[in-house]
């Protein structure tokens, strides 16, 4: 069987290679106090050369072939599925830049959600900032990080030898949470709406690490909540293998080595969070309303690390075996 993906499903592709619970009231407090004082626009210059540099990186692999192979948690193919060989253009190359310029210039500590909406009343293209706070040492990082306990942090990094570090840890407002409507625009061509989640209510659900090491390697560390199982986890490009792996902690796990060293090898973790983490809806515009209905029960982490001496090396990063 041969599928044609869709732009949405390939653009989810290379985000997956880029890839009860109550809220700690603190943890939004501890993460903006450790991070006070620093330059945040350092901070995301970093993290977005790094950033970049792995997207540039991935989609040319991806480019590579147009035909790719889908895989579940067993490793075995479950279909092919083809690229498509143009995206259809929605929008001017004018309007992305807009758009994109308008969420870059969102604060840290907002949520923002902006749209250009079709004739129909329709979303033609959206982009969602969410509150997050960007780090540039592993210190301050961990410690943040070590108040999330539904996300799972490397258990090893390599001690001595990060030339660069740029993370962020992502946040949403857990249900029945406070949080203002600090800004609206419903009128016009680019619309959108901003919110400032209180402290409180804030719930860590997604980080993103991404590591420069002197021996020239680079690991790149995604975790993020989801709200289901994803039963095919990965495309696999010409070449490319995956194995079935143990990891502790985890319910499902992929080693995936490259065909090409100059590609990157990676690591597929997928486990049921103990306890669900409930969320708020937020209104980001007039097809969603507020709700405290929203619900979190799987994490899934990617871990893919390029010009590697050996793929089994990533097997470290979280104990693997």
């Amino acid at each position: 069987m041969n599928d044609r993906i869709s732009a949405q499903e390939f653009r989810q592709s290379l985000d997956r290679a880029l890839s009860g619970l109550q809220a700690d009231p603190g943890l939004a407090g501890r993460i903006l106090a450790r991070e006070r004082g620093e330059k945040k626009v350092k901070k995301k210059l970093t993290f977005l050369v790094l950033a970049a540099a792995l997207l540039v990186l991935t989609t040319a692999a991806f480019a590579v072939s147009q035909i790719y192979r889908v895989i579940n948690w067993r490793g075995e193919i479950t279909r092919t599925a083809e690229l498509p060989q143009s995206a259809e253009t929605l929008i001017s190359s004018a309007d992305l830049d807009s758009l994109a310029d308008f969420i870059s210039g969102i604060p840290d500590a907002e949520t923002a959600f902006a749209w250009y909406e079709a004739e129909d009343g329709g979303i033609q293209r959206s982009e969602l900032h969410k509150t997050q706070v960007q780090f540039s040492s592993m210190e301050a990082f961990d410690q943040a990080l070590s108040g999330a306990s539904q996300l799972t942090a490397p258990a090893w990094l390599p001690e001595g030898e990060i030339a660069e570090c740029a993370a962020k840890i992502c946040m949403e407002c857990k249900a029945f949470g406070q949080y203002a409507l600090i800004q609206s625009s419903l009128s016009g061509r680019l619309r959108y709406n901003r919110f400032l989640i209180d402290e409180a209510s804030a719930v860590a659900t997604s980080y993103e690490l991404t590591l420069a090491l002197t021996d020239g390697s680079l690991f790149s560390i995604r975790s993020e909540l989801r709200e289901s199982a994803s039963p095919e986890p990965l495309m696999l490009r010409d070449g490319e293998t995956a194995k079935k792996i143990a990891v502790p902690g985890m319910d499902d796990a992929l080693l995936i080595i490259a065909a090409d060293p100059a590609y990157p090898d990676g690591l597929i973790l997928q486990r049921r969070l103990p306890e669900p983490v409930r969320l708020k809806q937020l209104p980001l515009n007039d097809h969603l309303p507020e709700a405290d209905d929203r619900c979190y029960a799987y994490e899934y982490v990617t871990v893919w690390g390029y010009h590697l001496e050996e793929p089994e090396g990533l097997l470290r990063l979280f104990g693997g075996e």
